[in-house]
C-alpha cells in the first residue's frame, strides 16, 4: 500500500518533493544553529543577562520537544501537505515577527510561534517520506535529507557570523521570509492533497499539557534559579510545579489508551542505558554551541564573523564522520563506535581545558572542536540505531520516535545546565547579582568559569563511556536492519 501511494503521491515525481524536504529540513537547523553565534550581539544590544538570552534558542529546541509527537498524529489525520504549508506560513510569518522585535519578551515569544512551525515541518517531513517513496527509494530519500540537515548544522554558524558581523542579527530572521515562500509554493504544487482514507487514533492531550508543564517549569528553574535565589519562594513553586507535573504525566500516560509514551518501553534497562547515552551527547552539543560563542567574543574578542568559522568546524567534521560512524557500526556494532566516540569527546574536553592556561590556546583548541565534532557526528548514526536496537519488540517505532526528540530535549536540557554551571562558575560579584547584564560581564567572568564547563562536560562524556560499555550489542536480524536502516 505505502508503495503504490508513494507512486502516486506526488504531483510532478519525486524529485521536487524530495528538495522540498530537504529545504525544509535545512531550514530548520539552519535557524538555530545560526543565531547561537549572534547570542552574544542580541544579549548586548537588548542588554540582558546570560540566563535570559539562553531561552532564545531554549524555547525554540523545547517548543519543537513538546510538540513533534502532537503534530505527527496531527498530520496523519489530515495529511503532509497541510501540516507541511502550515508550517512554513507560521515559521515564515513569525521570523518576519522575530527580525523585528523591539523587546526581548517579543523575540522570544515569536521564536516560540517560529519553533511551533518548525515543529510542523520536523513532524511532516518523515510521514512524507513514509508516503511519499516506495521502499526501495525511501532509504536514499531519507540520505539526502539528513545531507541537507547536515548543511544546515554546517553553514548555520559561518551564516550567522557574517550576517551579524557585517549586516545585522535581524537579517538572520529575515532570510527565511524568501526560503519560506518557496517552500510553500513548492508544497501548494508538489504535494497532492490529502484523501482522508484512513483516520488515526486519539491523543493523548492531557498528557502533552502536563509534559510540557514539567519540561517549561524545570527548565525555568535551571536558568532561573540562581537569579531568584535556590530558596526563594519563586524557586520553590517552580520546583514544586516540575515534580507533580512529572508525577501526574507518568500516572496519565499508564492510563492512556492513547498514550504520548508507552511506558512499558522503560522497563528495558538496556534501551534506558541507549538513551542516557545519546541524551549525553546532545546535552553537551546544546550546552557547547551556547557557551563557546560567548567565550569567543567575550573572552578572545573575535568577532562573530571569526567565531563563526571557529564554531563551523565541529559540523564539517560531523558530516564526514557520520557516515564513517555509521559504516564501521554495521561491521564492528554500535557498541565499539558509541565507546570510542565517549573516549574522543573525553580527549576533546581535556584538550579544551588544557587550552585555557597553554600559550598556543587557539592550535589546542581547534584540535579539540575538531575531536568534538568527530564524537558528536559518530554518535549521530550509532546512537540513535542503537535506541531503537534495545527498544522491546513490537516499539521499535516508539523507540524511533523517542531517539528523535531526544535531539531536541537534550538541546534544551544542555542550554538550561550550561547556563546554570556558567553563571555559578562566575566570580562573586556576578553570583551575587544574576541581574547584571551581558555589557557588564567581564572577560574574567566567563574565564573563571570556563573549567567548570569543561570539568562537567568531561563528567558527562565519562558518563557516557560507561552507559556505552555497560550495553551490548544485539545480534542484528533482518527485520530489525530494515527499521535501523530507515
Amino acid at each position: 500500500m505505502i508503495a503504490e501511494q508513494g507512486e502516486k503521491d506526488g504531483r510532478y515525481g519525486h524529485w521536487p518533493v524530495l528538495f522540498l524536504l530537504s529545504l525544509a529540513t535545512a531550514i530548520e537547523l539552519i535557524d538555530g544553529t545560526a543565531l547561537n553565534i549572534s547570542l552574544p550581539t542580541i544579549a548586548s544590544d537588548f542588554n540582558i543577562n546570560l540566563g535570559t538570552a539562553s531561552w532564545i534558542p531554549m524555547v525554540y529546541f523545547l517548543t519543537i520537544s513538546c510538540l513533534l509527537l502532537p503534530f505527527a498524529k496531527v498530520s496523519e489525520k489530515t495529511g503532509t501537505r497541510k501540516i507541511l504549508f502550515a508550517g512554513l506560513l507560521l515559521f515564515t510569518v513569525s521570523s518576519y515577527f522575530c527580525a523585528i522585535s523591539g523587546r526581548i519578551e517579543l523575540l522570544i515569544f515569536f521564536r516560540f510561534l517560529q519553533a511551533t512551525g518548525g515543529a510542523m515541518m520536523a513532524a511532516a517531513v518523515p510521514a512524507q517520506v513514509a508516503i511519499g517513496f516506495t521502499p526501495e527509494t525511501r532509504g536514499r530519500a531519507l540520505g539526502i535529507i539528513m545531507g541537507a540537515g547536515g548543511f544546515g548544522l554546517a553553514a548555520g554558524p559561518a551564516i550567522g557570523g557574517y550576517i551579524t558581523h557585517f549586516i545585522s542579527w535581524h537579517w538572520i530572521f529575515y532570510i527565511n521570509i524568501p526560503i519560506g515562500i518557496i517552500g510553500m509554493a513548492l508544497t501548494y504544487f508538489c504535494l497532492k492533497p490529502y484523501s482522508p482514507a484512513e483516520r488515526s487514533n486519539g491523543f493523548d492531550y492531557s498528557g502533552l499539557v502536563f509534559m510540557s508543564l514539567f519540561m517549561v517549569s524545570f527548565l525555568f528553574l535551571l536558568t532561573k534559579g540562581s537569579e531568584y535565589g535556590w530558596s526563594s519562594t519563586e524557586t520553590i513553586i517552580t520546583a514544586a510545579v516540575s515534580i507533580l507535573a512529572l508525577v501526574i504525566f507518568i500516572i496519565q500516560e499508564k492510563r492512556s489508551k492513547d498514550p504520548i509514551l508507552d511506558m512499558s518501553i522503560f522497563l528495558s534497562w538496556t534501551f534506558l542505558l541507549s538513551t542516557a547515552f545519546l541524551l549525553v551527547f546532545e546535552i553537551l552539543l546544546g550546552g557547547i554551541e551556547l557557551i563557546l560563542p560567548f567565550y569567543l567574543e567575550k573572552v578572545l574578542e573575535f568577532t562573530p564573523d571569526i567565531s563563526g568559522l571557529y564554531m563551523l568546524i565541529p559540523p564539517m567534521i560531523m558530516i564526514i564522520a557520520g557516515p564513517a560512524g555509521g559504516f564501521l557500526s554495521d561491521y564492528e556494532g554500535n557498541r565499539m563506535v558509541c565507546s570510542i566516540s565517549a573516549l574522543i569527546g573525553i580527549i576533546a574536553f581535556v584538550i579544551f581545558l588544557i587550552s585555557l592556561t597553554s600559550p598556543g590556546m587557539i592550535i589546542y583548541m581547534v584540535i579539540a572542536l575538531i575531536l568534538f565534532g568527530m564524537a558528536i557526528g559518530a554518535v549521530a548514526s550509532s546512537g540513535a540505531s542503537r535506541i531503537i536496537e534495545h527498544s522491546p519488540k513490537g516499539l521499535e517505532i516508539t523507540g524511533s520516535a523517542i531517539s528523535n526528540l531526544v535531539f531536541y530535549i537534550g538541546m534544551s536540557l544542555g542550554t538550561a545546565i550550561y547556563t546554570l554551571i556558567l553563571q555559578s562558575g562566575m566570580t562573586s560579584t556576578i553570583i551575587n547579582s544574576g541581574k547584571i547584564s551581558i555589557n557588564d560581564v567581564s572577560a574574567y567572568a566567563f574565564s573563571s568559569a570556563m573549567p567548570y564547563i569543561y570539568i562537567f562536560s568531561i563528567i558527562l562524556m565519562a558518563a557516557a563511556l560507561l552507559f556505552a560499555l555497560l550495553v551490548p550489542d544485539k545480534k542484528r536480524t533482518a527485520e530489525s536492519r530494515n527499521i535501523t536502516d530507515r
